[in-house]
């Protein structure tokens, strides 16, 4: 249990650690005064630029796969591995090191995806990315690749386990986080 505990408490501190806040700084950007105001590579790419985000993205799904990456080696079953993809994800949102801030997490949720299900995984992050993609002259560009990404990752794994339910769970309060503000001002006034 002492194992578990401290992965999850890992997986949390590896999750918070702000790549793209340091990065919008390194660029004399505070990421929480302009863009979409979230510290994540999108809002990098916003107010940056190209090369800096390609490295918060690179930094943020890194974050995701090294955290799976560990996990599996250290031997823990599905459930466990869930939990740490989900303080990974919790850590991004609301980072110990920048006042619990983040971002939305779908950098992050790209590298567990990736890590968890490997060519399943990179299909789904290939699909995702062309949906942001062709979705970009939408306001919401980006928020259409959860869903769309979920979809592909049904499709790929063709199996409704545990794993692929969780990962599920996963992607609805990414979805959710991600667009909190919106159904907020549109729907809870």
């Amino acid at each position: 249990m002492i194992r578990i505990v401290t992965a999850i408490f890992a997986s949390y501190i590896i999750g918070a650690i702000p790549f793209s806040f340091m990065i919008g700084s390194k660029y004399k950007q505070n990421l929480f005064l302009k863009g979409n105001r979230k510290s994540g590579a999108a809002n990098v790419l916003k107010t940056s630029g190209l090369k800096p985000a390609l490295l918060a993205f690179t930094a943020d799904f890194t974050k995701g796969s090294g955290t799976m990456i560990v996990a599996r080696s250290m031997g823990f079953e599905s459930s466990v591995v869930l939990l740490l993809a989900m303080s990974t994800i919790v850590g991004h949102w609301k980072s110990i090191f920048i006042r619990f801030k983040g971002g939305d997490g779908y950098a992050t949720l790209a590298g567990i995806t990736l890590a968890m299900f490997n060519m399943a995984g990179f299909i789904t992050f290939a699909g995702a990315g062309i949906i942001t993609y062709g979705a970009r002259f939408f306001k919401y560009s980006s928020t259409l690749s959860v869903p769309g990404g979920y979809l592909i990752l049904l499709i790929c794994t063709r199996n409704v386990n545990l794993q692929v339910t969780g990962m599920g769970v996963i992607y609805f309060l990414v979805f959710f986080k991600s667009n909190y503000a919106i159904i907020r001002q549109k729907y809870l006034k």
